[in-house]
């Protein structure tokens, strides 16, 4: 296969090596901590191997995607895009740039920490032998461990970029010259994926990790890795016959054909996930399931549980860090930026301007599985009466109360502790304002409500732990799969398992594109805020992706304070009347179905671009 010749850059980590201006260039060990340290003892090799978990596992997380402020949310709907200085706000406002924004490198992403994360998983990899005081079979788990994390890696990278340069080794061998290394194709890249998958499958214990070492790598998280690389590779942006945008190199962003044999590929994927979660005790949370088909009379307690409750048994796999310096980095990005906690308030400062969006609260099903009909409207005569908001609210899903802290409530994930009410929070005017700006937009960013998701029942607990597989998205991923092979009532064996945990009856459609629709409303609700739905729907090239999801007008409902009331009150007592408006358009250009390269890299003369960039 014909690769295009690439050069990339190293940031070197795990405190080895100094920065280096080529991705394979050999490392300048000079004053820093050498290998023979770093792998002459058990715990100095252990501390290697955690900074590997540390590293690879943010990605997609604030300060792991490569934009410090903002999260993957703010680009497809789900919350607003922020304050004007963040890589969010640019990203909307401009679409995705190879010169990047806001610590970025290009686009949305950090293509030269990919390297440098895969490079010090391979460094453990080839160097883990040496230690002395370390059995054999902990050698050979840490050796599938790192190698589950380049696959993770890769993963990400593949639904980012295509075909990748294809890396099996750190080159830290002085007597080896620099070498470029070129990306292959769509297929060998999913092939090396595939490959790494097994043999990190093959080396990992056949069961759990002990209680002392859970959250680190399972044979059932390495199955979870390749069901949804195998997902996306059958999704229509790679599975198809031609590119999303005609390029000299086709080969490194489609298939070149359209394989139904790949949505078979994904159901055994994910089918093997469900096989080995059983046979280890990992499952759905649904504890008042009175049998197949019911709504779950304990929805909101099982959903949260699985949500936000460290080491639960639906995460198959979670980045684990309970650091709880808001200054310590990866803390200061990740609960800083991604959540809103009582206990930081300097954190305000940037989640007020990460509020629910109009365009992702009326995916959300009332209590009773119906839709609403009522929400605000653009371009109507007249603001709604308030009483009209809080019967809403009162009426939705248990998810919805969850994941959010709604103006004019307080958090329905902590009732009961007057560090999560809406007064402490700031949160009870949001955009409210005396003056009656109908039928404009009076404010931006905070939206209808702030997310409260990952925290339920926190208390004062500042840390969370950030899903990256649950069992939800296994039957999600199944029902996808299943529906796209006309199989509708497996689709819906799939799909009711996480609407009718969720408190929902059963649905029943069996068009497949109407099912279709359903399947990706549900993967919207279950997984908001889990950094799913930014690529989703550019896997999908869903319809609507210009229009409210990630280009087009994204709206916020508007509130208006009585007279005589001040921000100091609660909104639910002061507010007057609400609206929904425009405020603000995002950008979307068929280009951003992938991301772009950074220019530096395509300065030196050998690097191919993603077409359109």
């Amino acid at each position: 296969m014909k690769k295009i010749l690439v050069s990339m850059m190293l940031l070197g980590s795990l405190g080895l090596f100094s920065c280096q201006d080529m991705f394979l260039q050999m490392p300048d060990t000079t004053g820093t901590v050498d290998l023979k340290e770093v792998y002459g003892s058990a715990k100095n090799a252990k501390s290697a191997l955690m900074t590997c978990y540390r590293q690879s596992l943010l990605h997609g997380l604030p300060g792991g995607w490569g934009v410090g402020h903002g999260t993957l949310g703010a680009l497809c709907g789900e919350v607003s895009r922020g304050y004007s200085w963040h890589g969010t706000y640019t990203i909307t406002q401009s679409g995705l740039d190879v010169n990047g924004t806001d610590g970025s490198d290009a686009g949305s992403e950090h293509f030269g920490n990919n390297w440098a994360y895969i490079r010090d998983c391979f460094l453990v990899k080839t160097n883990i032998d040496r230690v002395p005081d370390m059995t054999q079979e902990e050698k050979d788990y840490i050796k599938a461990e790192v190698t589950a994390l380049i696959a993770y890696r890769y993963m990400g990278m593949f639904y980012r970029y295509g075909g990748l340069p294809i890396v099996r080794k750190d080159f830290a061998n002085a007597a080896e010259p620099a070498v470029n290394v070129g990306r292959s194709s769509l297929e060998d890249t999913l092939d090396y994926i595939l490959e790494l998958c097994d043999e990190a499958y093959d080396g990992l214990p056949e069961g759990d990790w002990s209680a002392a070492d859970q959250g680190r790598m399972t044979r059932g998280a390495v199955l979870a890795i390749k069901a949804r690389t195998l997902l996306f590779a059958a999704r229509p942006l790679f599975n198809s016959a031609t590119p999303y945008l005609s390029g000299a190199h086709d080969e490194l962003v489609c298939f070149g054909s359209t394989d139904e044999t790949r949505w078979q590929q994904a159901i055994e994927a994910n089918e093997a996930v469900l096989a080995w979660a059983a046979a280890n005790n990992y499952a759905l949370i649904n504890t008042g399931a009175a049998g197949e088909g019911q709504p779950n009379p304990n929805a909101f307690d099982d959903y949260a549980t699985a949500t936000s409750t460290p080491a639960n048994r639906e995460v198959l796999l979670a980045y684990k860090n309970n650091d709880t310096n808001m200054w310590s980095w990866p803390a200061s990005a990740i609960f800083y930026y991604n959540n809103y906690s009582p206990y930081w308030g300097n954190n305000r400062y940037d989640t007020d301007q990460s509020g629910l969006m109009t365009n992702f609260l009326e995916f959300y099903y009332k209590a009773d599985g119906s839709d609403y009909a009522n929400w605000p409207k653009l371009g109507e005569p007249a603001p709604r009466p308030v009483e009209e908001w809080l019967a809403n609210i009162e009426a939705i899903e248990p998810r919805a109360k969850a994941d959010n802290i709604f103006i004019g409530f307080d958090a329905f994930n902590n009732q009961g502790d007057s560090r999560w009410t809406a007064l402490n929070w700031g949160r009870q005017t949001a955009n409210a304002s005396k003056d009656n700006n109908f039928p404009g937009a009076q404010g931006e960013g905070r939206g209808c409500a702030a997310p409260t998701k990952f925290y339920y029942k926190a208390g004062s607990r500042v840390w969370y732990e950030q899903p990256l597989f649950r069992m939800a998205e296994i039957y999600l991923n199944l029902a996808e799969a299943y529906n796209e092979k006309g199989n509708a009532a497996k689709a819906l064996e799939n799909l009711n398992k996480v609407h009718n945990r969720a408190g929902l009856p059963a649905i029943a459609e069996t068009g497949q594109d109407a099912l279709r629709k359903l399947i990706r409303r549900e993967r919207a609700i279950e997984l908001y805020r889990e950094n799913h739905r930014y690529y989703d729907v550019k896997h999908w090239k869903d319809e609507n992706i210009a229009n409210g999801i990630i280009g087009g007008k994204m709206r916020e409902l508007q509130f208006k304070i009585k007279s005589g009331h001040s921000g100091s009150f609660n909104l639910r007592e002061a507010v007057e009347s609400y609206w929904d408006a425009v405020a603000y358009e995002s950008t979307w250009n068929p280009k951003m179905y992938l991301e772009p390269i950074p220019q530096s890299e395509i300065n030196k003369g050998t690097l191919v671009q993603n077409p359109g960039y």
